[in-house]
């Protein structure tokens, strides 16, 4: 006998959710965007009793018993999530499918509407996944290969990889992060892409990379700021984003101190996401 939770919840606290809920296998979760972009539905599926009991103690919301042990709700179908003209993001298979013959020629990713950062509609994300198809036709015609650091679900990296990276390596702290990221990339059938876990704040990179996206908090972005910019090749392109818009300033300028050139700089809501140069000097 399985049970469903299901709970609403304002947007804006979304990545408190998804901390909240990290203990859950990300394949049986699904955030769904309600009309008008305020709210969220958060479901939770294949439940035991005890589990769902446990769910409704610590957060309320609702319960109710599932026909069969399968999971057999999920979140409400959607359009794919189009990136410039050369990417679509879906969440399950049937919108593969669809999206395939709607949109040919274009590179599709699956992402689960799981609680993890990275399913393609978060602000930071979305802006992201844009700077990264710009920088990476930039980048076609030589061989290049990409970091991404603070992964979450491992879009960035998998998108880099369909958009022509040779390899790329992921890495984040959560260790809840990095086993959602290596299903995804399992789950997509791509090859050329090391997960692991690491701490940005501790760590000095061994190599330079000629794309590094570091989706990850403002304060942990000033603080690694120097360590970041050593994983960068003089050139290279940095795309950093998870910034609050009242934290900008003082994060934009400690990369402009790394000797970053700032090309593009993208504002959603209350998020900021950044496009910079290493500079050569």
């Amino acid at each position: 006998m399985m049970f469903a939770w299901k709970k609403l919840a304002s947007a804006k606290w979304e990545d408190a959710w998804m901390e909240r809920l990290s203990v859950i296998d990300p394949t049986r979760l699904a955030v769904t965007s309600l009309p008008g972009g305020k709210s969220i539905r958060i479901e939770a599926y294949s439940l035991t009793k005890a589990e769902a009991a446990k769910l409704v103690k610590q957060f309320g919301g609702e319960v109710r018993q599932l026909k069969t042990d399968a999971i057999i709700q999920k979140a409400a179908p959607r359009d794919p999530i189009r990136i410039r003209k050369s990417l679509l993001i879906v969440t399950s298979a049937n919108e593969r499918q669809v999206a395939a013959k709607k949109y040919p020629g274009r590179k599709i990713l699956t992402v689960p509407a799981a609680m993890a950062f990275g399913t393609g509609e978060h602000a930071t994300t979305a802006t992201c996944l844009r700077y990264l198809c710009d920088a990476a036709g930039k980048l076609s015609g030589a061989p290049w290969e990409m970091l991404d650091l603070g992964t979450g679900s491992g879009i960035l990296a998998m998108a880099a990889r369909l958009l022509g990276a040779s390899k790329a390596e992921a890495f984040d702290f959560d260790p809840h992060a990095v086993r959602t990221a290596l299903w995804n990339v399992k789950a997509n059938g791509i090859t050329a892409i090391s997960v692991k876990k690491l701490d940005v704040l501790g760590w000095i990179p061994g190599r330079t990379w000629d794309l590094v996206t570091a989706n990850l908090f403002s304060e942990v972005l000033i603080r690694s700021a120097g360590n970041v910019s050593m994983a960068v090749k003089p050139g290279g392109r940095l795309i950093f984003s998870g910034i609050l818009r009242t934290q900008e300033r003082e994060t934009v300028e400690a990369f402009r101190r790394q000797r970053f050139r700032i090309d593009g700089i993208t504002r959603k809501g209350k998020w900021v996401t950044v496009l910079a140069t290493k500079n050569k000097n």
